[in-house]
């Protein structure tokens, strides 16, 4: 019965960045796996552990030996392997060389279409020990990172600093040295213990040896839900009602190893304050949970989870207590100093402000926004004086003392100052929802203005950065220009918006004084934001193919796109879907192998026959409704009265013969077929559906 083994890999390090913690461990687990089944080496269950300061892999019943895997190299035929005289020729010998073999150790094989050289080496038992190493060493090195740095006076990169590295295969220490560091059975304490080393003497002491010396809950999973658990038990327990998102709740786990939930309180005072700004404080800032009532208002409570072992809770909760209100104090000072003046009184200050220093200040920005709001206001139906106005007041928030001390919620600020200089609401959340969305599954802005507001402030940033040629790359987008342009298709599409994207990029790019190649920006611009098309419906359930099927036909109004890709999948679900596609098939392998010039309208002269008369009939009366259908997006119907040829095209193709003898009647069936091609592209290339 083959030996099995549990395989432990632990890197010990700095503490890693809390929002890619989760990936890198996950990155760390699939390298080391795809190796094991490189080497076809077998084993049973795994486990992935990820804290702030360790990522570990364990692996049970791994065997402890794997059998090479047998290469079978076939080779040149026997009649171009040797001449008349029976020595090898080059074609052989550099095969043979290729497999690193001598020629007489090929054998010969027969088979249905001759004789043929052909080399078979064995299958030989290895050890798994001495193959761990390199496949250790690989994986840490392809781990999956977004930042690097280096440490110490060596060129070693990671996200953070290594300091240990623990490798055991059952109670055998597996030999490797990496980052300078040799491979140990010892694992790292708590931050917070005296001592700093626990020996681990078998693998499958792991991870229950780390929770009974210091308290360390590996298992990533695990500790998010005992910090689950927990914070619900507390919010309760004080008769309060939590709310988190789940990208905080896994940031918390990511940011301690031994999860102490603890229960703070601050002055009622700072309720006056508006309350997304203490959430923003107590959530993004300082990780804390905020908690409500009963009727979802915020009371002075705060949940927090601790990553200190001690004894003396109570004096952790209270230096957590002064932080936060020495964040909410400045806030408060900040939100008071900042409301002596109006919004609008901050709007000069923009002018000392770069937006980008090719692009000019943040003022200049608004006054271009101001403009292209006032080209959007009527497709969103949004008034336009209400709208120039918000466009004015968008930036000015960024040049106060709250939006300098927390950058994270502009926009926010500017709307509950701008209700205080009472703003119509309209404008006030226009200047909030400017920046929606700002994820991919973020909510979109909530109305006319605000949508008007957010398509003219992402397509200005598109338009100036493109116009300086700093194009995204890769990873690498410091403008966010993909989340601007994906932004902006969902906002017309989700709204239907008629905006034909080619004009509101023209608009743009032409308020810019500083950018030279205009024509070259406004169809690089396009381009990029037409391909974005593809992210959107990529998480649909929409096929793939019909999307290219009809963003292949460059088409700048998204909500001609959507129109068209929601019609051919409709249309894909009707029996008559296939027969129609079989039709534009044939066509179009018909005219593939044509090179005549065909004509530019059907000679009914040449028309003979009465089953190419009905079709011609069909073609006249689908040129002069397909164009009114498609000016109205109805697709479903253009789709349906196409539908008309199927019959009349099936008889005419079993009827007619395309390639008469008359080079003009010839012509003239071809360019009855062309145009059959044309009125379906008038919708999609269905070359795609093929």
């Amino acid at each position: 019965m083959q030996k099995q083994q549990t395989l432990l890999i632990e890197l010990g390090t700095e503490e890693l960045p809390a929002k890619e913690l989760y990936n890198i461990h996950l990155s760390f687990c699939s390298n080391i796996l795809t190796q094991l089944k490189l080497y076809h080496i077998p084993h049973g269950s795994y486990t992935t552990f990820a804290t702030p300061r360790r990522i570990a892999l364990k692996i049970e019943q791994m065997h402890t030996t794997y059998t090479d895997k047998t290469i079978k190299k076939k080779g040149p035929s026997i009649l171009n392997s040797f001449d008349v005289s029976g020595n090898p020729s080059c074609i052989a010998l550099k095969w043979a060389q290729s497999c690193k073999i001598n020629i007489k150790q090929a054998i010969k094989i027969k088979n249905n279409q001759g004789e043929w050289l052909y080399y078979e080496k064995k299958s030989q038992t290895q050890e798994t020990y001495n193959i761990l190493p390199k496949i250790i060493y690989t994986s840490i090195k392809h781990i999956n990172l977004k930042t690097k740095m280096r440490w110490d006076n060596y060129n070693h990169k990671f996200s953070r600093p290594i300091r240990n590295i623990c490798t055991l295969f059952g109670e055998k220490i597996i030999s490797i040295n990496i980052f300078n560091l040799y491979s140990n059975r010892i694992l790292r304490h708590h931050l917070s213990m005296q001592s700093h080393k626990i020996i681990i003497q078998h693998a499958e002491q792991y991870p229950d040896i780390l929770f009974k010396h210091s308290n360390i809950i590996a298992h990533f999973n695990t500790r998010k839900e005992k910090i689950k658990k927990d914070i619900t038990y507390l919010a309760k327990k004080h008769n309060g009602i939590l709310k988190f998102s789940n990208m905080l709740l896994e940031e918390i786990t990511s940011i301690v190893e031994s999860p102490t939930a603890l229960i703070g309180k601050f002055n009622k005072k700072f309720l006056q304050l508006p309350h997304e700004i203490l959430v923003h404080i107590m959530s993004h800032q300082q990780k804390y949970l905020s908690m409500y009532n009963e009727t979802k208002q915020l009371i002075p409570y705060f949940i927090f989870v601790s990553n200190v072992i001690s004894n003396s809770t109570q004096h952790i909760i209270s230096g957590n207590e002064k932080v936060l209100h020495s964040r909410f104090a400045d806030a408060e000072f900040f939100f008071k100093n900042d409301s002596k003046k109006k919004l609008e009184d901050y709007l000069p200050k923009l002018k000392h402000v770069l937006f980008h220093q090719k692009l000019g200040s943040l003022y200049d920005k608004t006054c271009r926004i101001q403009t292209l709001i006032k080209w959007i206001a009527p497709y969103t139906q949004a008034n336009i004086n209400h709208s120039i106005r918000a466009a004015q007041l968008s930036k000015c928030d960024l040049v106060t003392n709250m939006v300098c001390e927390f950058p994270d919620i502009q926009g926010t600020i500017g709307m509950y100052y701008a209700l205080q200089n009472k703003e119509i609401n309209e404008i006030a959340i226009a200047i909030k929802e400017q920046y929606q969305p700002k994820l991919s599954n973020d909510s979109l802005p909530s109305h006319p203005i605000a949508c008007a507001l957010s398509i003219a402030d992402k397509i200005d940033t598109l338009s100036g950065i493109f116009g300086i040629q700093e194009y995204p790359k890769n990873d690498k987008d410091p403008y966010a220009l993909k989340r601007a342009a994906i932004g902006i298709l969902r906002i017309l599409i989700k709204y239907n918006i008629p905006i034909n994207l080619k004009k509101l990029i023209e608009i743009s790019v032409n308020l810019y004084q500083s950018i030279n190649e205009k024509q070259n920006t406004i169809n690089t611009t396009l381009k990029f934001i037409i391909k974005k098309c593809y992210s959107i419906y990529k998480k649909t359930e929409y096929d793939k193919n019909i999307v290219t099927s009809v963003l292949i036909c460059n088409i700048t109004t998204p909500i001609d796109i959507d129109a068209r890709i929601k019609a051919i999948s409709h249309f894909k679900t009707l029996t008559i879907y296939q027969s129609l596609i079989s039709i534009n098939k044939r066509i179009s392998n018909i005219l593939k192998k044509n090179t005549i010039k065909l004509n530019r309208h059907i000679d009914n002269n040449l028309v003979i026959n009465i089953e190419e008369k009905n079709v011609v009939k069909i073609i006249l009366y689908l040129e002069s409704t397909i164009p009114h259908l498609i000016l109205n997006y109805k697709y479903k119907e253009a789709l349906i009265n196409i539908n008309q040829l199927n019959i009349p095209i099936n008889i005419f193709f079993n009827k007619i013969i395309i390639n008469h003898d008359n080079i003009h009647i010839k012509i003239n069936r071809l360019t009855i077929l062309d145009k059959i091609k044309k009125l379906f592209l008038k919708i999609a290339d269905f070359s795609v559906l093929f």
